[in-house]
């Protein structure tokens, strides 16, 4: 089954890359819609939205310059990372920046690239013409202490909206 539709328009700031719409967010029919995941309030908390945000919201994100695109762009088994449509999806909508939601995803990526393994936060390669962020995931899975030797998911996901502001505004 094909996953759920990407959400952006030409021009965004940022675009948040998922690995995979999870069976929850698929059967509800909107990205990040998994109990537990902490997308919506990190984007808010982060200063990309001016405020806690639902999944039935998303739709809204590109006026706020934020596009959500998967890696995985089929359903149907086990993930099978299509780079290259995924690269000419980001060409079209062409952000200034690429945000990957965890290190699965920016990890498959930077492998196709000939890249060494990505840590987390800003990368020295680009991807379809963006710059690269890599953050940690907002799943709930992900609620480890460390978070690449700070202290939360937070810290990373206010420097992306940082740089992702400042190239707006300018």
């Amino acid at each position: 089954m094909d996953v759920l539709d990407d959400i952006w328009t030409p021009g965004i700031a940022v675009a948040i890359c998922g690995t995979a719409v999870g069976p929850c967010a698929a059967e509800r029919g909107h990205h990040y819609a998994q109990r537990g995941n902490a997308f919506w309030t990190l984007l808010h908390a982060s200063g990309l939205a001016p405020e806690v945000l639902t999944p039935s919201d998303e739709a809204a994100l590109p006026a706020l310059g934020i596009g959500l695109v998967d890696l995985v762009r089929r359903f149907d088994g086990p993930q099978r990372f299509d780079v290259r449509s995924f690269e000419d999806t980001l060409g079209r909508a062409g952000p200034g920046w690429v945000a990957f939601n965890g290190r699965v995803g920016a990890e498959a990526v930077a492998r196709d690239l000939g890249e060494p393994r990505p840590a987390l936060g800003r990368q020295r390669w680009t991807f379809a013409g963006a710059r690269v962020f890599v953050l940690p995931s907002s799943s709930g899975a992900n609620q480890r202490k460390d978070h690449g030797g700070r202290p939360d998911r937070l810290s990373w996901w206010s420097e992306l909206a940082t740089l992702a502001l400042a190239d707006r505004a300018a």
